[in-house]
């Protein structure tokens, strides 16, 4: 635990960084700029991500959290895991753009349901 609050902080960074590079990427390919599909940067995303798993499974080593005793991990981890796949959906050049709007969408909302589930932690359901 000794190092827990580090490990935290920069994981919360690179969440903030992935959410970051996923709106801008949608946002190029929203102005009709897919130039950075060709460029080095293309990289960053999946650099910074692989950071960020690793990060969650060091809090998970060291931290007090367990997916399935804390509720509000266990959905997070089910919102990261919808996350990906319309996040995967919305960039896909190959699908049509209103198919790819609403995987966008769905993408962010899983993103906003993942960022309150991190900020409050809440009691999703009472066993008593």
């Amino acid at each position: 635990m000794e190092y827990y609050l580090q490990v935290k902080q920069l994981h919360m960074f690179c969440a903030y960084l992935s959410a970051g590079l996923f709106i801008a990427r949608l946002l190029l390919d929203m102005a009709g700029k897919p130039g950075w599909r060709q460029s080095p940067a293309r990289y960053l995303p999946h650099i910074n991500d692989s950071l960020l798993l690793t990060l969650a499974f060091t809090l998970l080593a060291i931290g007090p959290w367990q997916p399935f005793v804390h509720q509000w991990l266990g959905f997070k981890i089910l919102l990261l895991l919808g996350y990906i796949a319309f996040g995967i959906g919305a960039l896909k050049p190959s699908l049509a753009a209103p198919t790819r709007t609403v995987c966008a969408l769905l993408a962010l909302a899983q993103l906003g349901g993942i960022f309150y589930l991190a900020r409050f932690k809440p009691v999703l359901f009472s066993l008593s």
